[in-house]
């Protein structure tokens, strides 16, 4: 209650046994009622898609940024997706996985950035260099790129530096709050995620998705391994030993080349400086991932034919011993490598309705608890105090 309100006479009982006349005094006006003015809402903006491109080196590479409902002028916390191997565009289109074909096609990139939009969070994915006019997007090879050029500019250090390019194009827009960034990688790309945080320390947490932990020397063995037994159970046992065999060499190729031994020889028909600099990376990149001081949150499916749950399951013990950061490290049952589920647990009785034609629910919940833990505003907010 405002004291300009009360009577005079009100204020001074209590401070004598009983008040004297008062002396005639002129009217004192009420003050007029305040009322508090709430601010005028802003504009809901609503979920759109904008094409952001960035140059890097020789190449000129085009995305798409998928930023979710949000207030005019309000910033939002950021994703970028860093591919896995062989020509990927920006959608991640995927039609199946080693030893096993879907029948149809899923744009995983692009599905987990409109799911991941839809929960708050803008996504950036884009043209991975190897996907261009050049090949028509195609694993038909570099029609137009000269081999000597092949080791150059599409050595896996150029992915890394492309992942880093493709932030700071994200980080510097009004849309996006440049201390809530995240890198998500996906196979390959998640690989990489640690050598990319290590980098740069302004971003708050990694997701790698399906990651191999060894080098691809292991990772081929293993996929020999599985090839032979799919194609074997799909009464092709032709086809089982020619492509295991393929991969097996392959893997013997690797090795040398981690012995210093290679000739020289293309390997699954790629330079062998390709592969030496996803080697070096891949080797880095466990240690760099126990050293962080920022999470990661490591997801693999049991139905993964690509990186086998092995793998997801050594990132497991390896980041165990880490007392820097709060890592989770998960295999979900019935996932592939393009992270739908097959519901069929019998590898042999698949049947096409039995494949997921969009990205596992347990997937984008996982991811979005993460991001919810790890990059949110009550979370930023909490770190500043």
């Amino acid at each position: 209650m405002r004291l300009a309100s009360l009577p005079l006479a009100a204020l001074l009982l209590g401070a004598c046994g009983s008040a004297p006349p008062a002396a005639p005094r002129a009217s004192v006006p009420k003050a007029a009622p305040t009322h508090d003015v709430e601010a005028p809402a802003r504009p809901r903006l609503p979920k759109e898609e904008v094409a952001v491109s960035f140059d890097r080196g020789l190449w000129r590479l085009e995305g798409t940024l998928t930023l979710p409902a949000r207030e005019e002028g309000e910033r939002v916390p950021a994703v970028v997706i860093v591919h896995g191997s062989g020509p990927m565009s920006r959608d991640g289109v995927m039609r199946g996985q080693i030893g096993l074909g879907f029948g149809f096609q899923i744009p995983v990139y692009q599905r987990l950035a409109d799911a991941l939009a839809d929960r708050g969070y803008a996504v950036y994915r884009y043209d991975k260099r190897t996907c261009g006019a050049f090949n028509d997007c195609s694993d038909g090879g570099f029609t137009s790129v000269p081999y000597t050029l092949l080791e150059v500019e599409f050595a896996t250090t150029e992915y890394v530096l492309d992942a880093e390019a493709a932030l700071d194009a994200v980080a510097g827009r009004p849309e996006i709050d440049p201390d809530r960034l995240v890198f998500a990688g996906h196979s390959e790309g998640g690989e990489l995620v640690p050598v990319l945080l290590s980098d740069r320390p302004r971003v708050r947490a990694g997701v790698m998705l399906a990651p191999p932990f060894h080098t691809m020397t292991v990772v081929l063995e293993q996929q020999a391994e599985r090839v032979r037994w799919s194609f074997t159970m799909a009464g092709q046992p032709e086809r089982a030993e020619a492509e295991g065999r393929e991969l097996l060499a392959a893997a013997q190729a690797l090795r040398q080349i981690e012995r210093g031994t290679h000739l020289g020889a293309p390997i699954l028909g790629q330079p062998p400086g390709l592969w030496e600099s996803w080697i070096d990376l891949a080797r880095r990149a466990p240690d760099l991932a126990r050293k962080l001081d920022r999470p990661l949150l490591v997801l693999g499916g049991s139905y993964d034919y690509n990186v086998a749950p092995s793998e997801i399951e050594s990132w497991a013990k390896w980041l165990d011993g880490s007392s820097r950061a709060p890592h989770r490290v998960r295999v979900i049952d019935c996932v592939t490598h393009a992270l739908n589920c097959i519901t069929q647990p019998d590898a042999t009785r698949i049947k096409p309705d039995d494949i997921g034609r969009d990205i596992s629910p347990e997937v984008l919940t996982e991811v979005s608890r993460f991001l919810d833990a790890h990059a949110s505003r009550a979370k930023l907010t909490e770190a500043r105090r």
